[in-house]
């Protein structure tokens, strides 16, 4: 089991930029976002990382490709690390969700167990997530590496209820968690429980005002 475990979010995107809700569409990094991920990988080019999971989402596989060639880094992919399903919401600001389908909006942001409209709910990503985290304990297992210390690259969403599973927190605590682009979180095992040392961390580009929150 690694004691230490590393997690970034994806580069800045398009859709991002546009402000709407990508989900398991798929839209490419921005210059922006290119940037920040040189930028990520240049930080954690001395973390003494072991490996990059990322999901197979592009825009969160080109962000684990360009930290790889700063790191020289082996990347899996696993589906498991993918985005919340947006459903019919794909492509849309949550903004405009909000007056267009006001009763689903409410029911989402206060059920962890209501999806959204033809797409998942939190809970239904913390089951993912939590599989994703056993596969890569195994993986990291079979390397033989010590200590393992793996860098997972994933999404917004998928990262803050991720970060609740981990430190046993209600999955509804998700929605108050801030995780920008790129942003870098470590966490750490003590005993059989993991704790939060470093969350959003964007140290490595937010002085140029590259840190756009979406």
């Amino acid at each position: 089991m690694f004691k230490q475990l590393v997690i970034a979010r994806h580069g800045e995107t398009l859709d991002n930029a546009r402000g709407v809700a990508q989900g398991w569409s798929d839209s490419e990094l921005s210059p922006t976002g290119r940037e920040q991920a040189r930028r990520l990988g240049r930080r954690l080019a001395s973390f003494d990382l072991t490996r990059i999971y990322c999901s197979t989402l592009s825009r969160a596989r080109t962000t684990a490709e360009i930290v790889a060639e700063e790191t020289a880094l082996e990347v899996v992919e696993l589906d498991d690390l993918r985005e919340i399903n947006c459903g019919e919401w794909e492509g849309v600001s949550f903004d405009d969700v909000r007056h267009r389908d006001p009763q689903s909006f409410r029911e989402w942001i206060t059920d962890p167990t209501r999806p959204c409209p033809g797409g998942e709910s939190f809970a239904d990503v913390s089951v993912r997530v939590r599989r994703a985290l056993v596969t890569i304990t195994r993986l990291e297992d079979e390397a033989g590496t010590d200590p393992p210390r793996p860098l997972v690259v994933s999404h917004g969403l998928a990262i803050r209820i991720m970060a609740s599973s981990l430190l046993g927190f209600p999955l509804d605590l998700a929605r108050n968690l801030l995780q920008d682009n790129a942003a870098v979180n470590i966490f750490e095992k003590r005993f059989d429980t993991f704790v939060l040392r470093s969350w959003n961390d964007t140290s490595h580009y937010s002085s140029n005002g590259n840190g756009r929150q979406a």
